[in-house]
């Protein structure tokens, strides 16, 4: 099942996929994030705020999972190179 990524600060939509990462996504569709890494969970660049849909991500792996809490990041943050959406997603881009 596809579904739509919403950026509401940026007033944007984007088609989701369950096979290409958020970060992907973005990158392609030029929505402004950052990331050094290139979407391997090592710089947590791309941290993201999960607004609505959480349930439509994948789970978190174990890479994301130590990134995540290297950087004190709350339960409803994730890294957008390792979150594939399955679903409607509700995203804010934190850009550390």
């Amino acid at each position: 099942m596809k579904g739509i990524i919403r950026i509401p600060r940026l007033m944007q939509e984007i088609p989701a996929s369950p096979v290409i990462s958020l970060l992907n996504l973005l990158l392609r569709q030029s929505v402004p994030i950052q990331t050094v890494c290139g979407g391997r969970a090592q710089c947590g660049r791309c941290l993201i705020r999960i607004l609505e849909g959480a349930e439509n991500l994948n789970p978190r792996g174990e890479e994301e999972k130590l990134r995540l809490a290297a950087l004190e990041a709350g339960e409803d943050m994730r890294l957008a190179c390792q979150s594939y959406a399955r679903g409607d997603v509700s995203i804010e881009i934190m850009n550390r």
